[in-house]
């Protein structure tokens, strides 16, 4: 009897649970809607409770962006009276007769009444289907503010948008049924909930994402220990899309709208609109409400990772509950005035893993070392590439006269190539960085060249003093023997150049172009591995010899016939190379500069 007791009540409780979704699958399309009409509203202002707001429509604007329309609706209650539309609340689902219509979504900024657009339902499911067929990415669009003809509009819905100061008097033209209007309504703005990162950092870095989505930065502490109780995560629940985790971590807000099984949308509109993507999906907590008269804010921390988010599309983001996805190892070692390690992780993506690594990477450097003033940097960066035993390996030093931080910039590069090359998908697993800094100029010109001999024969060995100026120190003197080719033609002559590595480099590009186009993946891993090092003094030997680059590799001096059988070849790939000579010496600086000089061989040799 006790047993039937609790099978009974077991199967009451399942009933309750499953009716309740039933519930949330009920939705209702924009047609149905009319101003007047009222409902509610389901977020999660304190916690991880659940708690319903009023919502009464406004109208619903006709065809928001792209065949798409936008409903309009005011909501009270809560402490909406107090802050406006919260950042946080996007994704917030809204029913009407216990119908699901959308997700709060959209806002104005600096608006008294807490009056928002919902994403229509509708057009967020389409974001399912996308997921079911994968298919590809969706272009963003460059600006979210809306724009249409006033009749085309309901003039009941423009004037209540009139009456709540949201259409200014100037905005409106005199003959209303011909011109064109703005309505200031754009995304809600996502918090990007950071820990780890100090002021100066989040000054820094904020810009970065400010070109790809709106976000506003705040410090939390990450707390990854809270519960992941699934049962709980329904449409309102608080979800975050971790996108860097560890020492360092970032995590966009918003809410739940709709669950079907393991399927879930959210946010009533795109995180960047990045397409198919692979980020990782979380639980979580929110803390209190920074209330504010520009954009308040829910301040929230991360929970347990249950799912990945798969789609990023204009009307929705999209995610599934169980699948996981893989976040790229990443350790950036700091040695200068503190020693300090940071090991964190990053997703896996061609255009966000470039720029969290750079976030990062710059928070390390800006929190430990100086900002102003120079400073000498040596850079030893490691990628480790699936299917490859021995990472990638770029080593190289570099001076910086202020609070740029440009060698951030050759950190960045590779994993960007990399990430983006053209020949197969690199799937990045580790990325590690170590940065010794020195707060001094370590740079010595090259202030003048001087040879033995400016009439040389063949075969013959010719001595160049290289003269360097180091800054704040005495010149130094660095002799080079170089051998004159036993080819070379009489009565011709040589040219010397004797240079840095970014000169080396334009020379190089205007001489030999083929190499900066690799053919192969394993050739962009040689041009990433094999960069000219700035403490080098490149010394340039040009000779008078023709050759040519094809498909990256090098013809130097081939056969007259050969050469015009090419150079008259009718497909591309092929590019001219001037013969030269080149030899390198490290030295203890930075070298800056560039010098030259000619030698002409005897005629009489």
């Amino acid at each position: 009897m006790r047993n039937t007791k609790k099978i009974l009540f077991f199967c009451c409780v399942i009933l309750l649970f499953v009716s309740h979704f039933v519930l949330a699958w009920e939705t209702m399309d924009t047609d149905e809607i009319t101003p007047g009409m009222k409902g509610y509203g389901r977020t999660v202002f304190s916690g991880k409770k659940i708690e319903s707001f009023d919502v009464e429509v406004l109208g619903v604007l006709k065809n928001w962006e792209a065949r798409n329309d936008m409903i309009l609706v005011k909501m009270t209650g809560g402490p909406l009276e107090r802050t406006g539309i919260i950042a946080g609340m996007s994704g917030s689902p809204v029913y009407i007769d216990n119908k699901l219509i959308g997700a709060v979504s959209h806002g104005w900024g600096y608006s008294k009444d807490a009056i928002a657009g919902v994403t229509p339902i509708r057009a967020m499911m389409d974001v399912l289907e996308i997921d079911s067929r994968n298919r590809k990415s969706i272009p963003a669009g460059k600006d979210n503010t809306w724009s249409a003809s006033l009749n085309t509009q309901d003039s009941n819905v423009v004037a209540k948008l009139k009456s709540y100061g949201l259409l200014l008097k100037e905005e409106l033209p005199e003959n209303i049924n011909s011109q064109p209007f703005i309505l200031d309504l754009v995304p809600i703005q996502t918090p990007l909930i950071v820990s780890g990162f100090d002021y100066k950092s989040l000054t820094r870095v904020s810009p970065l994402f400010g070109k790809i989505g709106r976000f506003s930065l705040h410090s939390s502490s990450d707390e990854n220990s809270l519960p992941a109780d699934l049962h709980d995560f329904m449409p309102g629940s608080a979800v975050a899309v971790e996108i860097i985790r560890g020492d360092l971590s970032a995590s966009a807000i918003g809410t739940v709208t709709y669950r079907d099984g393991d399927d879930i949308l959210a946010f009533g509109h795109p995180i960047i609109q990045m397409g198919n993507t692979d980020l990782p999906m979380a639980t979580a907590e929110v803390h209190t409400i920074l209330a504010s008269q520009d954009t308040s804010t829910k301040m929230a921390s991360p929970g347990k990772i249950i799912g990945r988010i798969t789609q990023d599309r204009r009307s929705a983001i999209a995610g599934k509950i169980g699948e996981y996805t893989e976040m790229i190892s990443c350790r950036a070692e700091i040695q200068g005035s503190l020693n300090v390690t940071y090991n964190f992780e990053v997703v896996h993506d061609r255009i966000l893993t470039p720029l969290l690594v750079q976030m990062a990477v710059q928070n390390a450097l800006l929190a430990t070392e100086k900002t102003v003033g120079e400073k000498s940097i040596a850079l030893r960066l490691e990628i480790g590439i699936a299917d490859r035993e021995e990472p990638i390996r770029i080593e190289n030093e570099y001076f910086d006269s202020g609070p740029s931080w440009f060698p951030i910039y050759n950190v960045i590069e590779p994993i960007t190539m990399l990430l983006n090359n053209e020949f197969k998908t690199a799937k990045i697993e580790s990325i590690k960085l170590v940065a010794s800094i020195s707060e001094q100029n370590n740079i010595a010109f090259i202030d003048n060249i001087r040879v033995s001999n400016k009439w040389v024969s063949p075969g013959e060995e010719v001595l160049i003093n290289i003269r360097l100026k180091p800054y704040t120190r005495d010149y130094a003197s660095i002799p080079v023997k170089i051998k004159v080719p036993e080819d070379v033609t009489p009565g011709s002559s040589i040219q010397i150049i004797v240079c840095d590595a970014m000169n080396s480099k334009m020379l190089e590009m205007a001489s030999a172009p083929g190499h900066f186009s690799p053919s192969s993946f394993e050739q962009l891993v040689h041009h990433l591995e094999d960069g000219e090092h700035n403490t080098n003094i490149i010394v340039k030997i040009l000779l008078d010899k023709i050759g040519l680059t094809y498909m990256g590799e090098d013809f130097p001096s081939p056969p007259n016939s050969f050469l015009s059988i090419m150079s008259l070849s009718n497909q591309s790939g092929i590019n001219p190379l001037r013969s030269e000579i080149i030899k390198r010496i490290p030295t203890e600086w930075l070298i800056n500069g560039k010098q030259t000089i000619n030698l002409f061989v005897d005629n009489k040799s």
